[in-house]
């Protein structure tokens, strides 16, 4: 999981990202309208092939108009000259039929153009038997000497007992260039004769089926028998080079959309998995991370304390320190519910492996606007309820002006059994009135005194600020303290100080190596590191 949600975390990752959204995006453009285009053709390929079947439709009906006019009309004695009156008559109606047959059991007799056939003529085994409703029997492209054209071939369909002679069929195919037409006479056994257009694709049609194939669509309707079928063929490719203009204008505007969804979506993603959204969604009592620094008392080099350092671990693991989210906290008023879950981390851990007998003094920091001592009871409550090994001392944070009503709360604090400190003394709003004027139980040196380098001005204000500091009377805490010479320096001074943290005494350790580290042997300070062993969490 935390690998997966890297991905969306990390700068370079959302850019590989944002080119994958564009390319789906442009690629499902480029789809939707395929798609339209390819639906249009359809429909355009559709059109005309039903406009070409409708010309066999009208030679089907006109086929089955003519033999009811037969059956209705032929009265007189077959292959008489009445009968020969009333077959030309026949034929001089409007439907494209000319030539008919008195062909009892497929053996011809005479015809509208030839009183009587020497013998009977045997049509011979038919190629489409009985079909449809009228029993219709035909034999397809059969020459048609016998009747006085010679060099010609027809179809000639027989409704017993009489038949007509069908000549071929030009479609009248008017698509565009793109498109290409078979007009073809299937049989219900599967057999099937070209009619006109260009020859194949049927074919193709059977072999391949309909749709889209090898860059060409295929279409096909039928009349309703089902015998006389047309079939159309799109190229796109041709289609494509036809319309390049219309082409190139929809490449354009499916990078134009790809880039305005991408843009939108790298923001979302960048709304979503910016680290203030992750930190607002995923804070809880299981991504907090707490450190341990340890609190020296100068005199007798014995850890007595520590102070509880916050960290939030990411959703892909990584462990953020405050610099990151503490304006975060203070922008969206989280710092109550903050304090709360560090405070609930930090007693259970503390309780579980603080070893028996050891009482200790915990460090944590609060915000101004949180000081209510309703609220922090309870949020301290765990080491409250623990008076015997837990001393609890809240630093006030100096982000803030002080509220108002800061001394009233510090001393229903007190009367808790909670201690109060104001924190790094010297930055920010903290100033003597504030020191004067609230009644805390202690105060720590702002780092910055203590790290200074030797000889610069904050370096020998040091001196000058313990002295002031002890002028209250407040207990008062040194921090940043990196170096022996620093150490040895603050031992050296007249003026008291209480307690001392910083590196050269001990990084902030996770829980084990922080309760390692304040084991009261063996008691230098450069064997209990060495006892602390590799626990170290970074500061």
């Amino acid at each position: 999981m935390a690998r997966f949600v890297s991905v969306f975390i990390s700068a370079a990752h959302r850019r590989v990202i944002s080119l994958i959204v564009w390319l789906v995006a442009f690629a499902a453009v480029l789809a939707l309208v395929g798609w339209f285009a390819l639906d249009q053709a359809g429909r355009s390929m559709t059109y005309e092939a039903r406009s070409t079947a409708d010309h066999f439709v009208r030679l089907r009906t006109n086929l089955l108009s003519t033999f009811d006019v037969m059956h209705a009309n032929l009265t007189a004695e077959p292959c008489s000259p009445a009968f020969q009156e009333q077959l030309r008559r026949i034929a001089y109606l409007p439907d494209g039929l000319n030539e008919f047959l008195y062909a009892p059991g497929g053996r011809a007799r005479c015809s509208a153009n030839v009183a009587a056939f020497d013998g009977a003529v045997d049509l011979g085994e038919p190629d489409i038997g009985r079909q449809g409703e009228r029993g219709i029997v035909m034999w397809v492209d059969r020459d048609l000497s016998f009747v006085g054209l010679t060099g010609e071939r027809g179809t000639i369909a027989l409704n017993e007992p009489f038949a007509a002679i069908v000549p071929p069929q030009e479609a009248g195919f008017r698509g565009p260039d793109w498109m290409s037409m078979q007009a073809v006479l299937v049989a219900e056994d599967g057999n099937w004769w070209h009619r006109s257009g260009r020859p194949g694709i049927y074919t193709r049609l059977i072999a391949d089926g309909g749709g889209l194939a090898d860059g060409k669509m295929r279409v096909i309707s039928c009349d309703a028998g089902g015998m006389h079928c047309v079939v159309v063929e799109g190229d796109l490719r041709a289609l494509l080079a036809q319309y390049k203009g219309l082409v190139a204008l929809a490449l354009l505007a499916a990078a134009i959309i790809a880039t305005l969804a991408t843009l939108q979506t790298s923001a979302l993603i960048a709304r979503y998995w910016s680290f203030e959204a992750r930190f607002r969604r995923h804070l809880d009592g299981k991504s907090i991370v707490c450190a341990y620094q340890p609190v020296m008392e100068l005199d007798t080099g014995e850890i007595t304390g520590c102070e509880v350092l916050a960290r939030w671990r990411d959703i892909d693991d990584r462990v953020v320190f405050p610099d990151r989210f503490l304006n975060v906290i203070e922008r969206h008023d989280m710092t109550r519910r903050f304090t709360e879950l560090v405070a609930q981390r930090a007693c259970d851990e503390l309780s579980e492996h603080l070893p028996a007998g050891k009482r200790l003094q915990v460090n944590f920091n609060i915000f101004p606007c949180d000081l209510d001592s309703d609220s922090l009871a309870r949020i301290f409550s765990g080491f409250t309820s623990q008076p015997d090994r837990f001393d609890v001392v809240l630093e006030i944070i100096e982000s803030d002006e002080i509220p108002p009503n800061a001394q009233r709360e510090i001393e229903a604090l007190r009367r808790l059994g909670i201690k109060t400190y104001i924190d790094d003394f010297g930055t920010g709003y903290s100033n003597m009135q504030n020191l004067a004027a609230l009644s805390v139980d202690g105060v720590k040196l702002d780092r910055a005194f203590a790290m200074a380098p030797d000889n610069t001005v904050m370096a020998k204000m040091l001196r000058h600020a313990v002295e002031m500091i002890e002028a209250t009377g407040r207990v008062m805490v040194v921090e940043g303290v990196e170096t022996a010479e620093r150490l040895a320096l603050l031992r050296g001074m007249q003026a008291r100080v209480d307690f001392v943290q910083g590196y050269f005494i001990s990084r902030p350790l996770d829980i084990a190596a922080f309760v390692a580290f304040m084991t009261p042997q063996p008691v230098s300070l450069a064997e209990r590191k060495r006892k602390a062993g590799l626990g170290v969490v970074a500061a």
